[in-house]
């Protein structure tokens, strides 16, 4: 992974290329920064690869500009960042298995914890090797997932209390529709983890993190009395859903182009790619675009989705094949090949974006990414060192 943070060069290594920019990613930590309020605390989302865009120089940039802490899926995560030197205090979200507790040990991390069986072991773990590890009780408020079922808190804290390897630093919850403005539930959910705060306290638990706010909530709002709060997707210039605000604040980090690989006049009745799906009404233009599922780029895109082209938008046409995409350019004048395709980003005035891309394939912009990001050649932009 090392390696991914290597620039490219983009029009050279590859006809497929998946740019990030840092800069934009600078920027819309500091709009994070500017709306929680100076004296606030960062965890950083950097799971699954950062959500596509390459997870060490992602961190290596949020580290560097001031992140609190980093928030990781598995503890593999945590000790890929770990052994690349990021040294920021790292939550692994879903909680560590029974052989990786001398892993999270050795590398510093800080468990999320919601089983007492594993707390027990990580605990004599622990203090067999002279350690106390910081955990953070995970707490199901409604989100349905992980969690210790937020009305079984206080006897799950009692419990845990007795043990003396670990040391519960931090108390967490998730919220489940923080996008959708006033949404009551989100109320509910808030309620929840207050009493759960207050039962922590109650029991001895004094001056942990805490938190709840995720993008969403960050943009509408909710949970902003607490001091630690988890960006994911508006790190990478997506809102969580188009009814939030500031989303025009946000700069998208990641682009995706290609180059046009052969153009052809197709005649009236003609049919293009898998399953004939596109029958040509008339004489058409055809440039086909080395760009398939297999890139990432959904077939869930088939005839509805488009690229940009010499600055103007060309309609995909037929099925997206596992390697290859047809796109019409009837309509735009001297497209040849080798000639940039943008497929997300700007090009010119226009601009595809993610969430353009989820509406389309019936999806969300996290998967964009992650599906795109992961599956191209990527290049760093924006001061890389």
């Amino acid at each position: 992974m090392l390696n991914d943070f290597v620039p490219l060069i983009c029009a050279h290594m590859t006809s497929n290329i998946v740019t990030i920019d840092l800069s934009a990613l600078r920027h819309n930590f500091k709009k994070v920064k500017e709306w929680i309020g100076p004296s606030a605390r960062i965890l950083c989302v950097v799971k699954s690869d950062a959500y596509g865009h390459g997870m060490l120089p992602v961190a290596k940039v949020l580290e560097s500009i001031g992140t609190d802490y980093f928030g990781v899926f598995e503890a593999e995560e945590g000790i890929v960042l770990r052994e690349a030197g990021i040294r920021a205090p790292t939550l692994v979200l879903k909680g560590i298995d029974a052989d990786e507790i001398p892993a999270a040990v050795e590398y510093d991390l800080t468990p999320g914890v919601f089983d007492l069986g594993i707390i027990e072991q990580l605990s004599d773990y622990a203090l067999k090797h002279g350690k106390v590890v910081p955990i953070h009780i995970k707490v199901d408020t409604g989100m349905g997932r992980i969690g210790v079922p937020w009305e079984e808190t206080a006897a799950f804290i009692k419990t845990l209390l007795h043990m003396k390897g670990v040391a519960p630093t931090g108390i967490f919850s998730h919220f489940s529709v923080a996008d959708e403005p006033d949404h009551p539930f989100t109320d509910v959910q808030l309620e929840r983890f207050r009493k759960v705060v207050a039962v922590a306290h109650d029991l001895g638990i004094k001056n942990p993190e805490i938190h709840i706010a995720n993008s969403g909530a960050i943009l509408n709002h909710k949970g902003l009395e607490n001091h630690l709060f988890r960006p994911g997707i508006i790190l990478y210039g997506s809102p969580p859903s188009a009814a939030c605000p500031h989303i025009d604040e946000l700069k998208p980090v990641m682009s995706f182009r290609s180059r046009v690989v052969q153009v052809k006049t197709v005649n009236r009745g003609a049919s293009i790619s898998y399953g004939r799906t596109y029958i040509a009404e008339a004489q058409r233009v055809i440039a086909t675009i080395p760009v398939g599922y297999d890139d990432g780029y959904s077939r869930l895109l088939s005839n509805k989705g488009g690229a940009l082209i010499r600055e103007k938008r060309a309609p995909i046409v037929g099925t997206v094949c596992m390697n290859l995409t047809m796109v019409d350019v009837t309509d735009i004048e001297s497209v040849s090949p080798g000639d940039e395709v943008v497929l997300l980003g700007r090009q010119g005035a226009d601009c595809i974006t993610a969430e353009e891309i989820a509406e389309q394939s019936g999806t969300i912009s996290y998967e964009v990414y992650c599906s795109i990001g992961k599956s191209n050649k990527r290049c760093y932009i924006g001061d890389v060192s």
